[in-house]
């Protein structure tokens, strides 16, 4: 791996942004709920359009991507996507670390949901400090305080 670098996604990256959306989640999505390709992909126009999506690139070619949404309590991890080819090399934690480090400057957790059939980002995000916080039928909901963190009552 050599220059790793994060940029803005834009509307020219929505078909190769929604293929690596299909490769890391089909399997998931498929045993939950079925795989509705007409849905998945206006459900992942919509999610472009409504949270910052930033394109993950390795030597100018697109390893990736996060999308997320910096509220004003919270900031709100909707995906992170790698190529199989790019997992497992540190570019997640890397991603993570980023999102926890703003999160502390600003006093605010972390909150995500991974899919219960989904065991390794589970492990990948408690590795990282989150911890479970409510089980869903489909999801298991999941939030890092960090050490600066202004808990709520």
């Amino acid at each position: 791996m050599n220059r790793l670098g994060l940029r803005r996604a834009t509307s020219r990256d929505h078909r190769a942004l929604f293929e690596i959306h299909r490769t890391a989640f089909l399997a998931h999505i498929a045993r939950i709920w079925g795989w509705d390709e007409r849905w998945q992909r206006a459900n992942f126009l919509h999610d472009m359009a409504t949270a910052c999506t930033w394109v993950v690139e390795i030597d100018s070619g697109i390893a990736g991507y996060l999308q997320f949404e910096d509220q004003a309590a919270r900031m709100h991890v909707r995906n992170i996507a790698l190529l199989p080819a790019f997992q497992r090399l540190g570019i997640g934690t890397w991603l993570v670390e980023e999102l926890q480090a703003k999160a502390a400057a600003r006093g605010v957790p972390i909150e995500l949901s991974v899919f219960r059939t989904n065991v390794m980002a589970r492990r990948f995000y408690e590795r990282l400090g989150f911890v479970r916080t409510r089980d869903a039928q489909a999801h298991i909901h999941m939030t890092w305080h960090g050490p600066e963190c202004r808990r709520q009552p």
